[in-house]
Parts: C-alpha cells; sequence; structure tokens
C-alpha cells in the first residue's frame, strides 16, 4: 500500500482532504498530513511518502522550496500541486520541479479521483521498474560474483587457466586507490559451528564490512571450511596476522580458525600460499586452537617433532605397554587415567601428524578388538583415522575399548557357550576337509581334547563327530537336491573321499542311497 502526505496551512481543507476520499480503494494505506512545508518536509523524509499533495503559498516555506528539498532525498515521490487562478504560475514552476499533476482549488471530488488514479499508477509503473532494475542489478552481482569465486577458486586450485583468473581476481581487489601491491593475504578459515553452516555470501560480506577492504571468498575443502583473499599495500604486508586477527575475534560467532600461509608476492602464488593456509589451518584443528594459526608455527611444530621423533616412539611403546597392562587387570578409572596419560604423551608433540598418530592409537584398539575376538568391530577402526582433532580421537578410542571390554567380559562370562559357536562356525567352514575332527578343532579354541568333547555334548546333545556327520550329510542331500554332480564328486566335496562309506552313511539318515535320492527329487 501506498503512503500518502497532505501539506496544506488552512486547518479545515487540510483535514477536508485527509477525509475526502475513500483513499484505501486507491491503494493508499497511509495518510499523514501536515500544516506547513517545515512540518511537511520533516514528516516526508520521516514516512518516506509515495505521494504528496500540497499546497504552494504557505507560511515558514512554501510547497515549491519544500518539494525540491524533499527531492534531495526522495528522488521518486510523486507530487500533487494545489493552486487557485491566481497561483497559476507557481503552479508552472512547481511542474518544472517535476509535480505530476496540479488541482485547482476549490478540489471537485471527480478530479482528485481522476488525478489520483492516474498517479496511483505512475507509482506503480515506477515500483515495478525499480523491482526490475533491482532485480537486474542483483543478477549483475550474483553473476559477477560467481564469476570472481571461480577464478579465485582456479588460482588456489591451479588446475586450469591461471593467468586468466589471475587477471579477473587483480581487477576486483586491485580496484580501489592504494600506494601500490605489496602482496595478497590468503587465509583458511573454519568455522565453529557443525550445523547452520553460514553461506559463503555471507562470510564474504562479513569480511568485507570487518576490515573494511576488498576481499574475495569462496569454498574451502568442506562446508565449514572458506578461502579469503585480501590485497596489502606495500606498507601493510607485515600487517596480514593483525588483519586476521581482528577478522576472527569480530566475526559474529565466537570459536573461528584462521590458517595463514606466507604472502603470495604475485597473484600467481596464491595457490602455493593456500596450501600452506590448509595445513596451518589442519595443524590448528588437531591440537584445538581456535585461533590464527601461521605456517610458520606449524611448519615449527613438525620440525621439533621430526627431531625428537624416536624419543616420542620410546615413550609411547612405554605408556602403550602401562596402559595394556591396566587393561587387563585394572579399574575402569585406572583405565581412564592410563589413556589420558597416552594422550598427554601425544599433546606434548603436536608436530605429530593426525595420520601418523591414528595409526598408532589404530594399531592398539586393533590389537584389543582382535584379543576379544570381536572382528565385527574391527571397522570402526576407521572412526580412529577420521578424527580430526586429538580430543575428538581420544574420545573415539576411549569408546571402542569400552566395546572391546565389553565383549571380552561377555566372552568370560559365557566362555562355554562362545567354545561351542566358534566350534559350529569352524566346523560350517571346513566340512570338507579330511583332517576336521577333534583334536583339531581343539586346537583352534585353546583348550583340550576331553574338555571340548564334554562341553559340546553338553551344549549340544552331540559329540563333536556326530554334528560333524551330520552337517556333511546335510549339505550333500541339498546338493544331490539341486546339482546334477556325481555321487562321488558330493562325497569328496562335503569331506567323505570314500563312495561306499558315504553312501552307506546316507542311506542309514534318509532310507535310501545317494544315488536314489538325487533322481527322485529331480524328476
Amino acid at each position: 500500500m501506498l503512503k500518502l502526505l497532505i501539506v496544506e496551512d488552512e486547518r479545515w481543507e487540510r483535514e477536508g482532504l485527509a477525509e475526502f476520499m475513500d483513499w484505501s480503494a486507491m491503494g493508499i494505506g497511509t495518510v499523514e498530513t501536515a500544516c506547513d512545508g517545515i512540518e511537511g518536509l520533516e514528516k516526508a523524509l520521516e514516512l518516506k511518502s509515495d505521494i504528496i499533495i500540497t499546497d504552494i503559498q504557505m507560511p515558514g516555506m512554501n510547497g515549491i522550496e519544500m518539494v525540491k528539498r524533499i527531492r534531495e532525498s526522495l528522488d521518486d515521490v510523486h507530487v500533487v500541486v494545489l493552486t487557485g487562478y491566481d497561483d497559476f504560475e507557481f503552479a508552472r514552476e512547481a511542474i518544472r520541479f517535476q509535480a505530476v499533476d496540479y488541482i485547482l482549488k476549490p478540489v471537485e471530488e471527480e478530479s482528485m479521483r481522476d488525478t489520483l488514479r492516474k498517479v496511483v499508477q505512475s507509482c506503480e509503473e515506477a515500483r515495478m521498474r525499480r523491482e526490475q532494475e533491482a532485480t537486474r542489478q542483483h543478477e549483475y552481482e550474483v553473476g559477477r560474483r560467481a564469476a570472481v569465486r571461480q577464478a579465485f577458486s582456479n588460482l588456489l586450485t591451479m588446475r586450469t587457466d591461471v593467468l586468466a583468473s589471475a587477471e579477473t581476481v587483480k581487477s576486483v581487489l586491485d580496484g580501489q586507490e592504494r600506494t601500490g601491491i605489496g602482496g595478497y593475504a590468503i587465509w583458511s578459515i573454519r568455522s565453529p559451528q557443525t550445523s547452520c553452516m553460514p553461506e559463503t555470501d555471507q562470510i564474504w560480506k562479513q569480511a568485507e564490512e570487518l576490515l573494511q577492504r576488498q576481499v574475495l571468498a569462496t569454498e574451502g575443502r568442506n562446508e565449514a571450511e572458506f578461502a579469503l583473499l585480501t590485497a596489502l599495500d606495500r606498507q601493510e604486508v607485515d600487517r596480514h596476522i593483525e588483519l586476521a586477527s581482528i577478522l576472527v575475534n569480530r566475526l559474529e560467532s565466537p570459536g573461528w580458525t584462521i590458517g595463514i600461509g606466507p604472502i603470495a608476492k604475485t597473484l600467481i602464488h596464491v595457490g602455493e600460499s593456500y596450501r600452506q593456509a590448509l595445513q596451518a589451518l589442519q595443524y590448528a584443528v588437531w591440537v584445538g586452537k581456535n585461533d590464527v594459526v601461521t605456517s610458520e608455527e606449524a611448519d615449527a611444530a613438525t620440525l621439533h617433532f621430526t627431531q625428537n621423533s624416536e624419543a616420542f616412539a620410546r615413550r609411547f611403546r612405554e605408556r602403550a605397554k602401562q596402559f595394556r597392562a591396566k587393561v587387563g587387570s585394572g579399574t575402569e578409572q585406572e583405565r581412564e587415567s592410563a589413556l589420558n596419560e597416552l594422550f598427554l604423551l601425544i599433546a606434548e608433540y603436536p608436530g605429530a601428524s593426525r595420520a601418523y598418530v591414528g595409526s598408532l592409537i589404530g594399531g592398539l584398539i586393533d590389537g584389543l578388538l582382535g584379543i576379544a575376538g570381536n572382528t565385527a568391530e574391527v571397522s570402526n577402526l576407521e572412526k580412529i583415522l577420521s578424527c580430526e582433532r586429538l580430543d575428538e580421537m581420544q574420545q573415539c578410542a576411549g569408546t571402542l575399548i569400552q566395546r572391546a571390554l565389553a565383549h571380552l567380559h561377555e566372552k568370560r562370562d559365557h566362555k562355554d557357550d562362545y567354545i561351542v559357536q566358534r566350534v559350529i562356525r569352524l566346523v560350517e567352514e571346513r566340512y570338507g576337509s579330511q583332517e576336521l575332527n577333534l583334536t583339531r578343532l581343539a586346537s583352534e579354541v585353546f583348550i583340550s581334547p576331553n574338555h571340548l568333547g564334554m562341553t559340546f555334548k553338553k551344549k549340544t546333545g552331540m559329540t563333536i563327530a556326530e554334528y560333524i556327520q551330520e552337517y556333511r550329510l546335510s549339505i550333500a542331500e541339498e546338493l544331490l537336491r539341486t546339482t546334477r554332480l556325481k555321487v562321488s564328486v558330493i562325497a569328496e566335496r562335503v569331506g567323505i573321499p570314500n563312495t561306499s562309506y558315504f553312501g552307506s552313511l546316507f542311506k542309514q539318515a534318509h532310507g535310501i542311497t545317494p544315488g536314489e535320492y538325487q533322481e527322485t527329487t529331480q524328476r
């Protein structure tokens, strides 16, 4: 709905005009009044009026002067002049200042309605033109930003036409007046949020507003990371860390991390600088620093670890041994303490890479899971290797250890059940072997043959030999029923190579020979 302001020094005319028509039916939702040009100027600017109906001759400030000053701020305002016959020269002056129309006093309803209908239509047409222009500007800006962002991404990856991309980026960053480009600061920044990630354009806009300078932004390796680029004057090359600190401290949500690469002398060198900025960011995330971290700091930590890697490996083996001892016989609190000591040692060497530490911890967990016989959990070791932070890796390791221990306890509490189930699985896997017997199975589950025989009989009601024979015959029955293999081949396949003996066993179980069974079931 449009907003109308009526400016008239005569009270009865002013109030009469306000009540003169059904303004809402004409698309006018707000109607305000003013008693002279001074009040009219104030109200027009406050209301941001779309239409002004004004008298010309008023005390304090006449209508013509008022309209001039209003148009300095509201160039799209539509003005209708009220005038008597003796004010016609003033009316022509008002029209020169882009008054839409004028209405002679005394005002007639039909004349007012016709004039206002044209004015409202003109307002709507102006609104549509503004919207179309805003849409064109938005589409242009979106396209321009997309092109610049793509050029920036090309510089980071160095996979396409770097020279052309450098020219596109240079036209944006070097467009403002400068004393001379001293280099380019490239930052890799990471959001502290795990959900509701900011859009790239939001980061772009925030960075430019907070730093009061031209900045480019594009997506990083994942939705939580972004790459930023800004040009530095010669006298501010040494301020790139300070600028990054300003940004990280002023962004809307706390906890942002910025990795900084070395200053790129030219845009062609931005890709290499970004690679080092990424390494600095990875290092910062790994050690839990929510701040600005330079590639020099990350490189120094790596160098320190390299020089002391043997000492670290020795100390890690000692603490891993202590940890395994606590897992075997210690309390839960002692195990947690031993695990914490292990990770405190790792924290002393922040330059140890995430992949290296992950392989050490993964090997430790793998050993525990192997002891527990919980091979289904081994795939969870991928979680260890995917942890980006040291504290996250410690938490993940603790969870996997608890699972391994729970499985060990379950084995101890149901030892006989575990042994029987293990033997059954072995029979199902190796029924075709002629060497499958009580002695061989006992060696596989690390108990004596006598103990295994008694345990298996107690749990299943069958001896090992009886179970093996029954399982072999069940497989043979299925093969006879579903294939055209010779009886001798099937006997060999199920671990009873003596065809005569196989036939005797099968007839005892099914009442007919294997050949007769195959012929009967496949007619």
